[in-house]
Formats: structure tokens, C-alpha cells, sequence
């Protein structure tokens, strides 16, 4: 192909093959893909606006073309990044503005896996946060392989830092504790019971509402996976929530003395201080109801697809319908209901 009539573009042939710039104001940026193209046109379009609004992409146009920043921009813009649940983004954002303040000048075809590495033992004193980086790291360079950046991804498979238990299952006495500490009619008893009879990650619970308590089950499309469940209230859960739900009339099940919904970090707070009135240990978590709540599950005799029926944890080999995980979900708690019967 030769010259192309697109303006502020030059075309450059070197050892047979065309290359593109856009020039313009003594910059020189490279436009990948062919003239025409989704991926030509989607770049040339970027570039060229952040020249005729320079109010509108100062920070954008002063990143160097390449480098690590520029490949975080273009990913945050891309539907990889803006199709995730609002929580993940949130949580990929921090890390993706700390790794661009810290490297993100770093041209990204230069990368190699001893960088990323010596990027992860910076935070060697916190390793779920170093492991956290990896994985962020993966899906970007995955993303900008998938777009041309780079060829090889230097963030795949790294070996993961030792976190030590992470957030373990609650024990007996510990549970009894919390439920002592805590009345029925506190929203801080509600969300344990929800979360240890569910076995629901705490961003689902906070944003439950009443219409997923309905004739007797929770149901739940879980935001990370996308999972659909359907898990019958124990005896336990219906003891505490049915009172409660009698006691106001907000859609959302979670809520703050003046009414409103729980948002997940406040959520956090609530049952970190909830923990520490109950004078709880401080490695305790409230996702560590989640295993509690499989383990128990396991202990009570259930399978591990049944177990999952409940959880929504994912292998795999799981790929059962609907109907499957609802019947196996009531086996699980039919068991619960008798245990616990039994215990009294």
C-alpha cells in the first residue's frame, strides 16, 4: 500500500512492510493495524482527538505511546475492563493507577518476567497484595497481547506468594461467641446469618434484597461469577430473617440506622466492629464464613457438588443446570435443619 490520504498520517516502508505515524506538533505516534481496519481506525480516532481536544486529554497526550500507562488507558476504555462488575473495577482501578504512577513509564515490549517479579517482591510484607498485582498484571498483558502491544505475557503463572491460612473457617466456639454477642434483631446478626447459611461472598449479601427471600429460599445471581442459585432458608437464616423483614419495609435487606442500603466497604466495616465487640480474633473475616459454611457442609456428609449447589464454587467440572443445583441445594440444607435439630 502506499501513501495513505489520512490526515497527520505518514506512511514509512521498512524491509517491505508499511508502518504508520501519526505526526503532528513534533510528536510521532505509531498507529498499529491497517488503514481501514477497527483496530487502525479505533487508534487513529484516540490520537487524533486527543489533539483536537487538548483540554479533554492532557493527561492522555502527554503518555508515551508503548508504554505501560498507555496500555492501562487503553484497557480501563476497553469493553475487558468496563464490561466487569462495578466492585472489580473499583478494586482493578487501584491497582492499576498505583502500578501506573510507579512504572508506568516503562515501554511495555520491553517488560520481561524478571521486572514483573521484582515488581511483585515489593510488596513481599503484604503477599496477598503482591499476588493481588499479579493477577492484574495477567489480564492487562493478556489484554495487550490480544491487541498487539506485546507477544508474550511475562505476568503468566507466577508463583504466588505464601499468604499463610488466608481467610480461614470460623470454629464452633467462635461462631457461638458472635451469636451471643450479637440479638436476633441486630443488622449485624443478619448478615452473619446470612452469610454462614448462604455461603455468599459479602458483596452479594450486602446488596441482597427482599424479593430474593421468597417462599423460603435465597436466590442469588453471584456478581463475580454470574453464578444463579437458589438455596433454602435454614432454620437458623428464618428464625432471624423473617422477624427482621417484619420490622421494615426497605427493598434492600441490609440497611444503615437511617435506611440506607449497605455498600460494600461499609458492610466490611460493620462486621470488622462487629468481630471485635464480640472480641473475636483480629484473622477472622467475614469470607471465612464462606468456607465455614462448606466445611460444615462437608462435615454433615454432603458432596462436593452438593456443597457447590450452595456455595457456587466453581470447578471444572461444574457446569450442571438449574434445576440440579436447586435440587442438590436442598439435600444440603435438609441435613443442616436436621443437625442442628438434633443439637437441641
Amino acid at each position: 500500500m502506499g501513501k495513505v490520504d489520512i490526515p497527520y498520517i505518514d506512511t514509512i516502508p521498512v524491509k517491505g512492510r508499511q508502518y504508520y505515524y501519526y505526526r503532528r506538533d513534533g510528536q510521532r505516534i505509531r498507529i498499529h493495524g491497517e488503514p481501514g481496519s477497527e483496530a487502525f481506525n479505533a487508534r487513529y480516532n484516540e490520537v487524533h482527538q486527543s489533539f483536537e481536544n487538548p483540554q479533554n486529554h492532557a493527561s492522555e497526550s502527554r503518555v508515551v505511546p508503548g508504554s505501560l500507562a498507555a496500555l492501562i488507558i487503553a484497557y480501563k476504555k476497553s469493553p475487558d475492563f468496563t464490561q466487569l462488575a462495578e466492585k472489580t473495577r473499583k478494586d482493578y482501578r487501584r491497582y492499576l493507577d498505583r502500578m501506573n504512577e510507579d512504572i508506568g513509564k516503562a515501554l511495555v515490549r520491553r517488560i520481561e518476567r524478571k521486572h514483573v517479579l521484582s515488581y511483585r517482591d515489593r510488596f513481599a510484607g503484604t503477599p496477598r497484595t503482591a499476588n493481588y498485582y499479579m493477577q492484574v498484571m495477567r489480564l492487562l498483558f493478556t489484554f495487550g497481547i490480544d491487541h498487539g502491544w506485546m507477544k508474550q505475557n511475562p505476568a503468566l503463572r507466577p508463583k504466588q506468594l505464601k499468604t499463610g491460612e488466608g481467610h480461614r473457617p470460623w470454629e464452633e466456639w467462635e461462631i457461638d461467641a458472635y451469636r451471643k454477642t450479637w440479638p436476633v434483631d441486630t443488622v449485624q446478626r443478619v448478615a452473619f446469618e446470612l452469610l454462614i447459611n448462604t455461603g455468599q461472598r459479602g458483596g452479594d449479601v450486602a446488596k441482597m434484597t427482599r424479593q430474593q427471600a421468597y417462599k423460603g429460599e435465597i436466590s442469588v445471581a453471584q456478581d463475580k461469577t454470574k453464578e444463579r442459585l437458589w438455596i433454602p432458608q435454614s432454620n437458623d437464616l428464618r428464625a432471624v430473617l423473617t422477624p427482621w423483614l417484619a420490622s421494615h419495609d426497605h427493598m434492600v435487606i441490609l440497611t444503615t440506622e437511617t435506611g440506607r442500603p449497605f455498600k460494600i466497604d461499609y458492610f466490611r466495616r460493620v462486621m470488622r466492629e462487629a468481630r471485635a465487640k464480640a472480641e473475636l480474633p483480629k484473622d477472622l473475616s467475614s469470607h471465612g464464613l464462606r468456607y465455614t459454611a462448606a466445611r460444615i457442609l462437608k462435615e454433615l456428609g454432603c458432596d462436593t457438588e452438593t456443597i457447590q449447589s450452595i456455595t457456587g464454587h466453581r470447578t471444572e467440572q461444574m457446569a450442571r443446570k438449574y434445576s440440579d443445583k436447586k435440587r442438590r441445594s436442598k439435600v444440603a440444607i435438609d441435613r443442616l435443619n436436621a443437625a442442628r435439630q438434633g443439637e437441641k
